[in-house]
């Protein structure tokens, strides 16, 4: 199986766990690690909507608390008409553990739509050289 498809198949397992009581929009992601390891996650909502999490977050924090600080690739998939994207909250947790070729997949439950490098997604995202005086 190739790592698209490991990574299809994480993002959707992910997806089902979603905690979705309020919008019912189920979003799952995976990242492969730098580490040839996959890591997923899904989104949770919160009543206090400011409070959900995103399904990239997730997926970044388990790549992080599993040790591995490099992505890949990463697949965000939702059972939607039109592709997803990444947040812009996303995106700049992305751009933290992303190089501008790292690609992205975007997918629906039939399978990945889309793949674009992630500088194409967020062309000028703000980073550790736009701290220095």
């Amino acid at each position: 199986m190739s790592d698209l498809e490991q990574l299809f198949k994480a993002a959707l397992k992910a997806r089902l766990q979603a905690y979705v009581p309020y919008s019912k929009f189920a979003v799952g992601a995976a990242v492969l690690g730098a580490d040839a390891k996959i890591y997923a996650g899904c989104n949770v909502e919160n009543v206090s909507f400011p409070c959900g999490t995103c399904a990239e977050a997730g997926a970044i924090a388990a790549l992080v608390s599993g040790g591995c600080r490099k992505i890949s690739q990463i697949l965000i998939v939702a059972d939607s008409k039109n592709l997803i994207t990444p947040c812009g909250a996303c995106l700049q947790r992305i751009a933290e553990f992303a190089e501008p070729d790292t690609l992205v997949h975007l997918a629906n439950l039939a399978g990945v739509q889309k793949t674009a490098r992630f500088s194409e997604l967020l062309p000028l995202a703000f980073d550790e050289k736009d701290l220095r005086k």
